[in-house]
């Protein structure tokens, strides 16, 4: 347990300082290093793969730094339904099959194609409304599949950074 808190806060510190080396301030958008957001996705993957569901709880609280912004992670299944969205809980065991973006590109639908194509990760470029704003921004999310308790068919696991 020591050894994980040491690694996460670890992680944290190291996000912090070089999320701040990537910030975009002339555009008031907190874009993180695209290696940092696969990082957090792969690490938060092997406690899923190991943990299973009870590691939902930790993905909930989870959030690492990007140029002052709290970043989270999400999970959907194959379906695609919402297993978890820490932002918007409201999603929560949502069919997002008709999820679209305002381009129409339905976004959870590409995550999971992505993983499908490409289980140990890929980008998937949509726009997504950022916290406080009404507008939808350009968005890319590193999404990979991952099988909590390393069974099932697995879960899509994402973060994502602002373009």
């Amino acid at each position: 347990m020591k050894i994980v808190l040491i690694f996460l806060l670890s992680m944290f510190l190291n996000l912090t300082i070089f999320a701040a080396e990537n910030c975009t301030p002339a555009n008031k958008k907190a874009v993180c290093n695209p290696e940092k957001v696969k990082q957090v996705v792969d690490e938060m993957c092997k406690t899923i793969e190991k943990e299973g569901e009870s590691a939902l709880a930790k993905v909930k609280k989870f959030r690492y730094d990007c140029c002052g912004e709290p970043d989270y992670i999400w999970i959907n299944d194959l379906h695609p339904t919402m297993v978890l969205h820490p932002i918007k809980p409201q999603l929560d065991k949502t069919d997002l099959t008709n999820s679209a973006d305002p381009d129409g590109k339905k976004l959870f639908v590409e995550f999971v194609k992505a993983v499908k194509k490409t289980p140990r990760g890929d980008w998937v470029d949509y726009k997504w409304t950022k916290m406080g704003e009404s507008d939808p921004t350009a968005k890319t999310s590193w999404v990979q599949l991952c099988k909590p308790g390393g069974k099932g068919e697995g879960w899509v696991v994402g973060s994502g950074t602002w373009k």
